[in-house]
């Protein structure tokens, strides 16, 4: 029987969360090109975002760092 050593999809929610927006967005075809709505970005635009995300999120549970949540509640108790 495998054992789950990491619950990346609860530890890492609100990185996963952005990146499933950021795939809406997308599959919504929300990129500038089409909507003309600047807050959408251009399609080179997103897809940077998106690498990005991903590069993140993955060194994060590649190196046992906490979640962007968690940092920023650390940060919090620090000042």
């Amino acid at each position: 029987m495998l054992v789950k050593k990491v619950d990346v999809s609860n530890e890492y929610r609100h990185e996963i969360q952005s990146i499933s927006d950021k795939l809406t967005q997308l599959e919504e075809v929300r990129i500038y090109e089409f909507s003309h709505a600047q807050m959408d970005g251009y399609l080179a635009t997103n897809i940077e975002q998106l690498r990005r995300m991903l590069s993140e999120l993955i060194y994060k549970v590649e190196y046992d760092k906490g979640s962007i949540i968690d940092d920023e509640i650390a940060e919090a108790f620090r000042n």
